[in-house]
This record gives C-alpha cells, sequence and structure tokens, in this order.
C-alpha cells in the first residue's frame, strides 16, 4: 500500500526579526501538497506573535489557499477533570532526577516526584484526544492532506512529536507517515521522521544523564532494570520517553484559557 503523508510543523522555524513570515509558512505548506493546516496548541494565541492567532491564520488561509483551524483535542493541555495524570516519579523511576529545576518546565515551575503531571500515555488514550485522531482519519478518507502546527521550531521540543505523531503511527502506521518539517544547517527546509526524532530524543537523554550509551553493558542492568520492553532496546525507548515526560508535562492546574501556553 503507498502510504499518505502527514507533516508537522512549528511557525518558529519561520520567524523573521520580530515577526513570523506566514507568507514563506504557506509555501512550503503547498510545496509538499498540504491542502489543510491545523493547529494543534491547546489554546491558539501568541502574545509574541499575534499573526499566529486563530483569526489571523484564518484569515491568511483563506488568502493564500489553504484552510485552517484548530483542534484543541489534540493540544498539550489536560484538563484537571481528564484522567490522564500520574505522579512524576511514577512516571521517571529513576528519583535522583528529582527536583526537575524549573527551567526545564513548560509551566516555569520546579517538579517534585509527587507532583501530578500530564502522562502521556494516558492522553494517547483518552476519549477525547482520540476523537480528535479520528477526525484526522477522515480527513484523510476525503483526501486530505494535513499539516500539524503548533509553536515550537524543532519537533523534538514539541508535543506534536511525541504525543500526536507517535499516536498517529500507532493507530493509522499501516497507511500514514508522519513528516516533521524542519530547517537543515545550511538554512533550507526539509523534513524528517519519527524514527529520526527518536534517534535524537536518545542522544538527547544519554546526554543528560552523562551516559554515552545507556545500551554499554556498564550501565544498562541499572539504569533499564525497571523499565518496560522485551529487549533492552525497547527499554532504552521506554527509558527516554518517560524522562521526555518529566521535561514536557503539564502539572495539574487550573489553566486560565487567556494564558498565552504556545
Amino acid at each position: 500500500m503507498n502510504k499518505k503523508y502527514i507533516y508537522t510543523v512549528g511557525y518558529t522555524l519561520f520567524q523573521k526579526g520580530n515577526t513570523i513570515d506566514v507568507y514563506h509558512l504557506f509555501d512550503i505548506l503547498k510545496e509538499y501538497g498540504v491542502n489543510f493546516l491545523i493547529d494543534v496548541r491547546s489554546v491558539p494565541f501568541s502574545k509574541q506573535y499575534p499573526q499566529c492567532n486563530a483569526d489571523n491564520m484564518q484569515i491568511a488561509g483563506n488568502e493564500l489557499g489553504i484552510p485552517y483551524m484548530n483542534m484543541p483535542e489534540i493540544g498539550a493541555k489536560a484538563s484537571s477533570q481528564q484522567e490522564v495524570f500520574s505522579k512524576a516519579s511514577d512516571i521517571f523511576f529513576e528519583q535522583e532526577v528529582f527536583p526537575i529545576a524549573k527551567s526545564y518546565r513548560p509551566e516555569k515551575t520546579e517538579l517534585l516526584g509527587s507532583d501530578e503531571i500530564v502522562d502521556f500515555r494516558k492522553f494517547r488514550h483518552d476519549e477525547h484526544f482520540i476523537s480528535g485522531l479520528k477526525r484526522i482519519e477522515n480527513a484523510y478518507d476525503k483526501n486530505f492532506t494535513l499539516c500539524l502546527m503548533c509553536s515550537e521550531k524543532k519537533p523534538m521540543d514539541c508535543h506534536r512529536y511525541f504525543l500526536v505523531s507517535k499516536a498517529l503511527e500507532q493507530r493509522y502506521g499501516d497507511w500514514l507517515e508522519v513528516r516533521h518539517i524542519v530547517e537543515n544547517p545550511g538554512g533550507g527546509i526539509y523534513f524528517i521522521s519519527n524514527s529520526d526524532l527518536d534517534k535524537q530524543l536518545e542522544n538527547f537523554v544519554c546526554e543528560r544523564k552523562g551516559i554515552k550509551n545507556l545500551l554499554n553493558p556498564m550501565f544498562k542492568d541499572d539504569v533499564l532494570a525497571h523499565y518496560f520492553g522485551e529487549t533492552d532496546k525497547e527499554k532504552l525507548y521506554d527509558f527516554c520517553d518517560r524522562y521526555w515526560n518529566l521535561i514536557h508535562g503539564w502539572k495539574r492546574f487550573n489553566y486560565n484559557n487567556n494564558e498565552n501556553y504556545d
């Protein structure tokens, strides 16, 4: 079966000085055959880049020939009523990492092991989140090619990779492939796969933990013993998954809808 493609992009990839070059963004989408832009920010507004607010993006989409809509059900934030939270220490088992410095956290507050944060493994099975995935499936049944947009330039720093694209490939990977639009070292635009990002995440976590290779026999028995998987490689994947969750999972708060989240 020939696979279909779904793209992701962060609008800050197109930052020019103090603004976003929305025209360049839409030109790139057209080059890749995208015919619908889906905003996956939980709250589609930006104080820093108001041209990327939902109303302005809708106007730009109408003008430039690629319709735009916001799909908050696949955003990174969760209401306190959703059953998608876990204690941080139940997500990542290495207790010496706590507390996580506030500079690493999305809400800019220190994280203790006893704090509850969004557990992305639970989130991917949340009924509201799955309803968003089904809307994407329906769009492809109608022969749309989508691009999922958030704010972060690097997809590894964004839930569009860790939460959404992983869920899409787990659910629809037999016919749908995710391609993340990024900048190459020479300044051009190209795309990378989820597998490419998985490797980047592994390198990031190993570097952060001060370990060159977690599969090295000197480390794997101690570090990976409590993590899930049939093989050492699968356990390493689980370890990295959970560590990323610590850095990016929002605490269980009641969010102010006017806050600039993304």
